[in-house]
Formats: C-alpha cells, sequence, structure tokens
C-alpha cells in the first residue's frame, strides 16, 4: 500500500510540477521535488525500485514536457545512481550530506537534460541556464528535510509489513 501511495504522490507532483505550479509561481524557477522524493527513495529503498521509479516518472515528464521519450528518464538515472552510492550514509551522518548531495544531482540532472535534449536551449547562453540550476539546486537542498519525513514514514510502513509476512 505504501508503495502505490508513494507512486500516486509521484503522479500528482509530477503533474503539478508541469502544470499548475509554473502557471502560479510568481518566479521562474521553483524545485524539483519530484527529482528530491526519487533521490530520497532511492537513498532508502535501493538502487532497483529507484531506478524503477525513476523511469516511470521520467517518462510521465517527459509526455507532460512534450520532451523526447526517455529524456527525463535517462537524467534522473544519475539521481537514482548517486542515491544508491551513499544508501547507508543518507541521513546516518548530519542533515548536511543529504543536502549537499540534493545540490550535486540537481546539477548532474540539469546538465544531463541539457545534453539529452539535443541543444534545443542553444538560445539561452549557458551562464543563465548554469545559474538557472544552482538557484534550484538550493532550493532542492532546502526540501529534501520535510520530503525525506514524508518517505521515510511511506518507507517504515513497508518494513513493517515485511516483518509481518516473514514471521
Amino acid at each position: 500500500m505504501a508503495r502505490i501511495l508513494y507512486g500516486g504522490l509521484l503522479l500528482v507532483v509530477a503533474l503539478a510540477q508541469a502544470t499548475v505550479v509554473p502557471a502560479y509561481n510568481p518566479i521562474s524557477f521553483q524545485p524539483n521535488v519530484v527529482l528530491v522524493l526519487i533521490l530520497v527513495w532511492s537513498a532508502l529503498r535501493g538502487l532497483p525500485e529507484g531506478l524503477s521509479w525513476a523511469f516511470a516518472v521520467g517518462i510521465v515528464l517527459d509526455v507532460l514536457a512534450v520532451d523526447p521519450l526517455g529524456t527525463n528518464a535517462l537524467a534522473l538515472l544519475g539521481v537514482v545512481l548517486l542515491a544508491g552510492l551513499s544508501r547507508r550514509r543518507f541521513f546516518q551522518s548530519s542533515l548536511i550530506f543529504p543536502m549537499a548531495l540534493a545540490v550535486v544531482a540537481t546539477v548532474l540532472h540539469g546538465v544531463g537534460l541539457l545534453l539529452l535534449r539535443d541543444g534545443a536551449a542553444s538560445a539561452i547562453p549557458l551562464s543563465t541556464l548554469l545559474r538557472f540550476i544552482l538557484l534550484q539546486a538550493l532550493l532542492n537542498a532546502i526540501v529534501v528535510p520535510p520530503l525525506y519525513l514524508v518517505a521515510a514514514a511511506m518507507n517504515r510502513r513497508i518494513a513493517m509489513k515485511r516483518r509481518r509476512y516473514t514471521r
């Protein structure tokens, strides 16, 4: 049930992020909540599950953003791999490490999207794009703690059900 709830949350956040939030946001950038949810979930649940969710939500984002199919899924691949490598250290040391990881993951995702979109944003100077990516990375770092609490609660429910069935 928690996985279904998480999938629903990802779908709603992706839809809101692609349609509603840009229309009502007074500034031109917002945190990439989908990226942070994938990062946190992959750090909690591991690479196989993170890759599955990244692929599914990446395809949804491609359809919503009218990107070539697979662009967002491939860009999210680096985020999942980064989170999977840091799985054991994610929230065990302090709050600084996951926030710094979100910054690195956002930069990795942004550069990946720039490379995969076939230079479609070539009319915008590279310095402006990098400034945009860094601002979004800082916003993503800010939303890591509350989104971690949500994902950790769902992860605990999955772990409790697994323990019940193994007894």
